[in-house]
């Protein structure tokens, strides 16, 4: 109290009490940094250290990667298969697996992921669990860049998942930059920003609000979520050669991953997910048609939904240039069931035995259409309409 009354009073401070002084200041600082993070929680860490799911918040700045693990970490045997992939498998329902297989799934996407967190995620999932089935989903992008801890905060992999300290990421997420919390505060209070949205439980991505703005106008939403920068894209796809950095690293883990479902006697499925045109520019080109050959030597037999197809040129199948539509998740999977196309043209098994052809095939359906631009300056999807999207 001394010490108080010399600060206020205006009274000479000593050398010693100045430093006392300080250090209290500079922990009140601290603290309110600290208990501004974790009640505010911007990134959705704190509600989840105990794995008790609730709601989580839909966006960019949420760590989803923590958040899945706990859901894992916690599952108290709920579920026995597990759907491991990036934020295109998000939409691959559960309930629909469940249907054809009679497996409880958990979907354990992630945000813009790599195969280096598809072998954590499967490796935290095989010891945290008692999973019978691993459903792999992969896709193209992933092997543009092997790190993606540098697009920020939230994308790298959570210490649970790697080993590491989970008390120093504790520690670290008490100390993050404070602007973030104090933003999404001010929207609170102002009634400009909900911090949760209501989460799918089972894993399941939710895009229901992006339903609700493609009902109200289809064509409007296609132009700007699906289709925006299209010639671009176009240009890219058919003028420049992706570098696609990450195809050895992608190859190195998708061998650790088939030999620990192997060690485990965990049934592993591999599919390559459904992209639209508008995307493919990322990775296509001859470096990517033999990494699909050499994903075969690894796996065996996959599932192939990527590719020249009406369902992949139709943008209503998608709700942004990247993700495909529940329903065209449910055709993939009824598809897998089923053995054989549902749709013409989309989903083909590819073994040893026909790979080779496939890829070929691949690579003459991109010379076609290459052919197509050249001569017209664009790849027509007018035939594409909402009517008929996949339903």
């Amino acid at each position: 109290m001394k010490l108080f009354e010399k600060l206020f009073s205006g009274k000479e401070i000593s050398g010693k009490s100045w430093i006392i002084s300080t250090l209290i200041g500079f922990g009140a600082v601290i603290l309110f940094l600290g208990l501004m993070n974790y009640f505010v929680d911007p990134f959705s860490y704190f509600r989840f250290t105990d794995g008790q799911f609730t709601e989580f918040q839909d966006s960019e700045d949420a760590y989803f990667r923590y958040i899945k693990a706990k859901q894992v970490e916690f599952s108290d045997g709920k579920y026995d298969a597990f759907i491991v992939g990036g934020s295109k498998a998000g939409a691959l329902r559960p309930e629909t697996l469940n249907m054809v297989d009679g497996y409880n799934y958990f979907n354990c996407w992630i945000l813009s992921g790599n195969l280096r967190e598809y072998y954590l995620y499967t490796k935290f999932i095989l010891e945290n669990t008692d999973a019978k089935k691993i459903l792999l989903h992969i896709s193209g992008p992933e092997v543009k860049e092997k790190d993606r801890s540098v697009l920020g905060e939230v994308y790298q992999t959570p210490a649970v998942v790697t080993g590491d300290s989970e008390i120093a990421e504790f520690i670290e997420f008490l100390g993050k930059d404070v602007s973030l919390s104090w933003d999404n505060l001010m929207g609170m209070i102002s009634g400009d920003y909900n911090i949760t949205v209501p989460g799918k439980e089972d894993g399941l991505r939710n895009i229901e609000y992006r339903y609700r703005r493609l009902l109200a106008d289809p064509e409007g939403y296609i132009s700007t979520a699906v289709l925006h920068d299209y010639e671009d894209h176009l240009h890219r796809l058919f003028k420049v050669t992706p570098k696609n950095a990450a195809i050895n690293e992608s190859l190195d883990y998708m061998k650790q991953i088939k030999k620990l479902c192997n060690d485990a006697g965990v049934e592993l499925q591999v599919c390559i997910g459904a992209s639209f045109i508008n995307e493919i520019y990322e990775y296509e080109a001859k470096t990517y048609w033999a990494y699909l050959v050499q994903i075969i030597d690894i796996f065996g037999e996959v599932w192939d939904f990527s590719g020249y197809n009406d369902v992949n040129f139709n943008p209503y199948n998608f709700y942004n240039e990247s993700h495909y539509n529940y329903e065209v998740g449910d055709l993939m999977i009824k598809t897998m069931a089923n053995g054989s196309p549902i749709v013409e043209g989309f989903g083909q098994l590819i073994n040893p035995d026909n790979r080779y052809d496939w890829v070929k095939q691949r690579r003459e359906d991109y010379i076609k259409y290459k052919n197509i631009y050249r001569e017209t300056g664009t790849i027509d999807l007018s035939k594409y309409t909402y009517e008929n999207r996949v339903r």
